[in-house]
């Protein structure tokens, strides 16, 4: 069963970032806000398991029916709809402070890729449809993605867990 229409990732830079961490077949469901994504869980998918990935620098509508599974850090959680086999991961606060703890907590200098450690100018980069083929980012992410105590190690792992079991996930392994 292909569930990479299932994953629901809200913006570009979540999209590519989800690209790099675990290669779709095809192509992700791309969203254009959290509350699409959510929208989208409850209309398309009302029957059907689905898996979210959000930041959580916006407020999002009708999260009530989701309760904490498991907090990686103060930067990476996981919810469980109370229901039915959906899950939203958020990001906090944004993805590009996402990234750029990443980054620092690797120790990975970001000029090596192109990339600017100014959220402002990051933010710019990331929030635009260009992104999705930005060669820089893709290396940068590679190269957070293959330290094993990143957030993005830990992103990976609960998406293959989503692909291989999105009825009944181990919680245990999370």
């Amino acid at each position: 069963m292909c569930l990479e229409q299932h994953i629901l990732p809200e913006c570009y830079g979540d999209t590519l970032l989800v690209k790099i961490l675990v290669p779709p077949q095809k192509r992700y469901n791309h969203k254009k806000s959290c509350n699409n994504v959510l929208k989208t869980m409850r209309e398309k998918f009302a029957n059907k398991a689905a898996f979210g990935i959000i930041d959580d620098d916006k407020k999002t509508t009708k999260f009530d029916d989701f309760s904490l599974l498991k907090k990686h850090n103060e930067r990476l959680s996981i919810y469980k709809h109370k229901d039915k086999s959906h899950y939203i991961v958020k990001i906090s606060k944004a993805l590009e402070d996402f990234i750029l703890k990443n980054a620092e907590m690797c120790h990975i200098d970001l000029s090596e890729f192109n990339v600017s450690s100014d959220l402002k100018a990051l933010k710019k980069r990331i929030k635009h449809a260009n992104s999705l083929q930005d060669s820089d980012l893709k290396r940068l992410f590679v190269a957070i993605k293959l330290n094993t105590n990143s957030d993005f190690y830990k992103l990976m792992q609960w998406i293959e867990l989503f692909k291989n079991n999105p009825y009944n996930l181990n919680f245990e392994s999370l």
